[in-house]
C-alpha cells in the first residue's frame, strides 16, 4: 500500500494518537518540532541571527529517540533498563527499585518524628487513620510526578522553566529554595539533638558535625546511584527494625491500634496535629526530587520500543513508589504507637513527661531501659 493512499495516512494518524492518549508522549509533526526548536526554555523565540542560548534546552531533544537510545554505560550515575516486552519479573523490579525509598525518607526526617510524638501525646491512636490516608495520597501524588519524569524525560523542575515565563519561574524557584531551606532546619538540628543525646555533645556542635557530614553525602553520590540508594537504604531499615522491635516490646494494644487506622476521627484540640500530619507527609520539594530520581533509569526510547519502555516503567515506578511509601508509613505508625503506650504507661505511673524529640529518648529508657534510646 502506498504511503500517500490516504487509508494509510488516517490508520498512522490514529495510532500516534492513541500512543499519546496511553503514555501522554507528544509526538508533534515535523512542521511543529520546527516550530518547538525556535523557542528556548522560557517560551521566548531566539534571536534573530538563529544562534542558540547556551542554558536553552529545545524540545527536540527530548523528542528525539536517536539522542536517548544509546547510553553511556560506563557511568554510574545510571542504570540502563533494556525494554524486552515480557512479563512481570521481580529481577527486573530490583532494577527499579531505588527512587521511591530515597523518597520515602523524607517522610521519615526529625519533623515527622517530632509530629508523630506530638501525636501520640495529644490523640492517642486516634488519628492512624489519617496518618493512613496522607501516605495512601502521598502515593498517588508521588506516582504522578514519577510519570512526569518517566514520559518526558525531564523532571519538574525543568518543566517550570520552559512552561512558564521567567519572571514566575523565579517565583517558583525561590518559594521551592525557602521550602527546602526550611526542611534542612528541621533536620540540621534533629540530627544535632540525636547527637546529643546519644554522646552528650553540645547541639552547636552537632549542627557543625551535621553541616560537615552533607559534604560526606556528596562524596557518597560520586560512588554512583546504586551505593546512595544503598546507604538511604540501610539507614531506613535500621530505622524500621529499631522502632519495631520496640513496639513487640512495649506491647500495645492492637484492638486500639487497628480502631485508630479504620475509625475516622479527629479528637478535639487535635486539629493542629491533624494538619501537621499532612504537611509532614505531602511535601512540595518531593515532587521536585522524585521526578529527578526517576531518570537515573535510562530507558531504551528508540521509536520501535519507546511506547513499550515508557509503559513498563510507569508500571515498575507505581510498585516501587507505593511498596516503599507503604514502608514509611509502618514506620510512622510505629513510632507514633511506641510513644502512645509509653505516654500511657509514665501517666499511669504519675511520672512527668515533655512529649517532644528532645526528650523522646528520657521517655523511652524509662520505659525500656536505656538501650532504647540508641
Amino acid at each position: 500500500m502506498s504511503e500517500h493512499d490516504p487509508g494509510e495516512q488516517r490508520r498512522r494518524q490514529q495510532q500516534t494518537e492513541f500512543a499519546e492518549s496511553v503514555t501522554g508522549t507528544i509526538q508533534p509533526s515535523p512542521d511543529r518540532r520546527a516550530e518547538y526548536v525556535e523557542l528556548d526554555t522560557m517560551g521566548s523565540p531566539r534571536s534573530s541571527d538563529g544562534s542558540a542560548n547556551k542554558r536553552q534546552l529545545s524540545v527536540e531533544q527530548t523528542l528525539d529517540d536517536s539522542a536517548t537510545a544509546v547510553e553511556d554505560t560506563a557511568s554510574n550515575q545510571h542504570i540502563k533498563i533494556e525494554y524486552d516486552a515480557g512479563r512481570f519479573s521481580l529481577k527486573k523490579l530490583l532494577r527499579f527499585v531505588g527512587p521511591g525509598l530515597l523518597v520515602s525518607q523524607a517522610l521519615l526526617d526529625p519533623g515527622n518524628i517530632e509530629s508523630d510524638i506530638s501525636q501520640a501525646d495529644t490523640s492517642g491512636y486516634k488519628l492512624l487513620w489519617l496518618l493512613l490516608l496522607a501516605h495512601i495520597l502521598c502515593i498517588f501524588v508521588q506516582s504522578l510526578a514519577a510519570r512526569l519524569g518517566v514520559v518526558t524525560g525531564r523532571h519538574l523542575a525543568q518543566h517550570i522553566r520552559q512552561q512558564y515565563p521567567r519572571p514566575l519561574a523565579i517565583v517558583f524557584w525561590l518559594l521551592t529554595e525557602l521550602a527546602i531551606i526550611g526542611a534542612d532546619i528541621q533536620e540540621v538540628i534533629g540530627t544535632a539533638t540525636a547527637l546529643h543525646i546519644l554522646t552528650g555533645i553540645p547541639i552547636w556542635a552537632g549542627v557543625v558535625i551535621t553541616a560537615v557530614d552533607s559534604f560526606l553525602f556528596l562524596y557518597v553520590q560520586r560512588l554512583g546511584v546504586r551505593v546512595t540508594e544503598l546507604v538511604f537504604g540501610l539507614m531506613v531499615t535500621t530505622l524500621a527494625v529499631c522502632f519495631w522491635v520496640e513496639m513487640v516490646l512495649i506491647k500495645p494494644d492492637a484492638r486500639e491500634v487497628i480502631k485508630g487506622m479504620v475509625i475516622p476521627r479527629i479528637p478535639q484540640g487535635s486539629a493542629v496535629q491533624a494538619v501537621g500530619i499532612v504537611g509532614c507527609v505531602l511535601m512540595p520539594h518531593n515532587l521536585f526530587l522524585h521526578s529527578a530520581l526517576v531518570g537515573s533509569r535510562k530507558l531504551d526510547r528508540r521509536e520501535e520500543t519507546r511506547e513499550g519502555a515508557i509503559r513498563e516503567a510507569m508500571r515498575y515506578f507505581r510498585i516501587e513508589t507505593a511498596v516503599s511509601l507503604v514502608y514509611a508509613y509502618l514506620i510512622n505508625m510505629a513510632v507514633v504507637v511506641v510513644f502512645c503506650k509509653a505516654f500511657e504507661l509514665m501517666r499511669a505511673e504519675g511520672v512527668a513527661y515533655v512529649a517532644s524529640l528532645a526528650e523522646g529518648a528520657n521517655v523511652l529508657s524509662h520505659v525500656l531501659g536505656n538501650g532504647s534510646k540508641y
